[in-house]
């Protein structure tokens, strides 16, 4: 059964179809209805709700700028178990257990069963906001706008492109869902995550055009497998504070065993990441996510300080960290991919959310520009394109080698081996001393290069001049 959705000259300019009720395609719909509410939004979701894993979430300053722009930052604030006046937080690994302070984030090497030291601490220019992601999503779907219809229990499996179409071309795009049914709309927006079929589909028709360019564009459709697992729960505060009152992490944010407080410090989320370089890029045999037992990951700190190994407890689920290889484009005509499905990346940076919401923030406002006709919807695609991209892609680039580094698996630097000469009062080596303080010298450079990304609106104003110098209207 068809649904006809594409709109006639006379109504509005066009009609966008967004697949993925997650965090990018709910703040691409709000985005869209604020700026140009007259924009009929189908939002298809592929489950019977709005719905998402009950874990937690960071944002950092630049995201707070978009909550603010689109009238929303009132309501989270009351869901952030703390603001960026106050970071806080701490971060476990495989190797180290990194402390969040109050003025940045303070590494802790961990590995020491008789307790682990502090290493170094960065210094952000902002602080970030932890909260439960089931209560941001809330939030959102509360803001959907009137011109939204949301469709669940449409899992969308293709789409397929008009038969014959130039670069301005109004003819409409096929969908077609799991159940058998099918739609068609002007604009299409994949924000179905990594598995995203608006991808698949969107590499395979680029696979089959003609011409010189001989890349092997399927290559890009499935996720790859990082050789990282993720152990993941949710710990009642109370159980941990029976266990040890003085526990770091209830009061302070924890990264490669990553925890911190959420849900006003009621609930510590909890993220122990199990590091394996030679699984990179192998198939992962299994599902993706699973139910885990404390028995099968508690093996692995078994040489770790006390607060580690108390931290392993409550429901655990284990997931196989995949990410999306980095994409030559992101559009493709009337078609543009957003948030994991365009750049699933490593936890590291806990940026992964907020560069889905800069996606949806740029790319709304563009399709919502009183310039923006539907025919040329392709040329404001690409100037998102143009601008977003790079920035993700390196965001995606820096998580993935950074984490490896936080584990001391980084190729060419410091590999965690402890000597026994020279040692300090901590116990620790000069070979150990050299070597940790290099890669803190890399971290912190690092950081500096997330701290100093250019945000949301600033890219906005960008994006907004290309559009304005693209159709004359500059000036």
């Amino acid at each position: 059964m068809a649904v006809p959705l594409s709109l006639s000259e006379s109504g509005p300019k066009f009609r966008v179809a967004i697949c993925g009720a997650g965090i990018g395609g709910l703040v691409l719909a709000i985005t869209i209805g604020k700026y140009d509410p007259s924009i009929p939004i189908d939002l298809y979701e592929a489950h019977d709700s709005i719905d998402t894993a009950g874990v937690g979430i960071t944002v950092w300053k630049n995201t707070h700028d978009v909550m603010i722009n689109l009238g929303l930052f009132d309501e989270f604030k009351q869901i952030f178990t703390y603001g960026p006046e106050h970071n806080q937080g701490n971060s476990f690994r495989s190797v180290c257990f990194n402390l969040t302070a109050t003025s940045g984030q303070m590494l802790r090497r961990s590995d020491m069963r008789e307790g682990g030291y502090p290493w170094f601490q960065t210094v952000h220019r902002h602080g970030l906001s932890p909260m439960h992601r089931q209560q941001m999503l809330a939030i959102l779907e509360r803001h959907l706008p009137a011109s939204c219809t949301v469709h669940p229990k449409k899992r969308l499996v293709g789409y397929i492109e008009p038969e014959q179409e130039d670069a301005h071309s109004t003819s409409p795009i096929r969908l077609e869902f799991a159940d058998g049914t099918t739609a068609t709309t002007d604009v299409l927006i994949g924000a179905d995550g990594i598995r995203s079929a608006v991808r698949k589909t969107m590499f395979e028709a680029a696979s089959k055009d003609d011409g010189e360019d001989k890349t092997d564009f399927r290559q890009y459709i499935d996720a790859t497998f990082t050789g990282i697992t993720i152990y993941r729960a949710l710990v009642a505060q109370g159980v941990l504070r029976k266990e040890n009152p003085k526990h770091i992490s209830l009061k302070e944010m924890t990264g490669i065993l990553v925890t911190y407080p959420i849900a006003k410090g009621t609930i510590i989320n909890l993220a122990a990441l199990i590091t394996n370089p030679s699984l990179a890029g192998k198939q992962y045999e299994g599902h993706w996510v699973s139910d885990a037992t404390r028995d099968e990951v508690v093996e692995y700190f078994e040489g770790f300080e006390p607060d580690v190994r108390t931290l392993l407890c409550g429901k655990l689920s284990k997931w196989a960290l995949h990410v999306v290889k980095p994409l030559p484009f992101c559009v493709r005509k009337r078609v543009a991919l957003i948030g994991d499905a365009c750049h699933a990346m490593a936890p590291t940076f806990g940026a992964g959310a907020g560069q889905a919401i800069d996606d949806a923030f740029v790319l709304g406002r563009l399709i919502a520009h009183p310039l923006t006709s539907l025919s040329r919807v392709q040329d404001a695609l690409r100037i998102y394109e143009d601008v977003r991209l790079p920035v993700a892609l390196s965001v995606a680039s820096l998580s993935s080698s950074t984490g490896w580094m936080n584990s001391f698996m980084a190729p060419g630097y410091y590999d965690g081996a402890r000597t026994g000469d020279d040692l300090d009062d901590s116990g620790i080596g000069s070979y150990e001393r050299e070597g940790m303080e290099v890669i803190k010298q890399e971290i912190l450079r690092r950081w500096d290069i997330m701290d100093e990304l250019k945000g949301a609106l600033q890219t906005w104003e960008d994006a907004e001049l290309k559009l304005r110098m693209l159709v004359g209207a500059v000036g």
